[in-house]
């Protein structure tokens, strides 16, 4: 039987793997502090919501300061990951000017994880992230959060994260196994670096662990 905190059940696996996660991107810090970390995927339904959800939880569990924002305008999914609502979003900080502590929400999941939603879907996400108000925000934050961790739309098929790649201090690409295509990954990979975006690595998702007895791997960071 699941223990009641675990959210997607396999618990100890999972968040064994989201620890080696986390550790290894501490470990890269060497040369410099990363703080803002953008997650995306070459293509759709490759979980990339979900491994934002638990990496920003796997920090804040580590007793780190930590700001989830959902900037997937067009398709959010940080809500239905977390179990959490609000109006109030990242669209109200840029376009309205609220103050981003008022659109802050948490879930019972992760209650030391702030969680900042998207609010109303703009016409123009891409225009929207790009503008001098999203790197004030990001500013802002920085100087109150140890992590921010970003979800942003597939970057193999809309512009949004390699615009926000060049802003923040790396990305990381979320793959599906057996189902990403090494082109897409590829072409995902160039258009982040094409604009000057740094790609710390890779998460390898939705593997089958069930013939996999005793591993860790559930999830891979390269």
């Amino acid at each position: 039987m699941a223990k009641k905190h675990d959210y997607y059940g396999k618990s100890s696996v999972l968040e064994e793997a989201f620890i080696t996660l986390r550790t290894n991107i501490q470990f890269s810090e060497i040369d410099r502090k990363i703080k803002t970390i953008v997650i995306t995927s070459a293509d759709p339904s490759e979980g990339k919501s979900s491994v934002a959800f638990r990496l920003a939880r796997s920090f804040a569990q580590n007793k780190n300061k930590v700001l989830l924002l959902d900037c997937d305008l067009r398709n959010p999914s940080i809500g239905k990951v977390a179990e959490v609502e609000n109006n109030v979003g990242v669209t109200n900080i840029l376009v309205a000017r609220t103050e981003y502590q008022s659109a802050i929400t948490r879930t019972e999941s992760a209650p030391d994880l702030d969680i900042i939603l998207t609010g109303p879907t703009p016409p123009n996400p891409a225009e929207l992230l790009g503008t001098h108000a999203m790197q004030e925000l990001l500013d802002h934050v920085k100087e109150d959060y140890d992590y921010i961790i970003i979800d942003t739309p597939p970057v193999g098929i809309i512009s949004d994260a390699a615009i926000l790649s060049t802003i923040t201090d790396g990305v990381i690409l979320v793959m599906a196994q057996n189902s990403t295509d090494k082109a897409d990954i590829k072409r995902a990979i160039n258009r982040i670096e094409h604009v000057g975006g740094k790609v710390l690595g890779a998460v390898l998702n939705k593997v089958d662990i069930s013939s996999r007895r005793g591993s860790k791997n559930y999830y891979n960071y390269y």
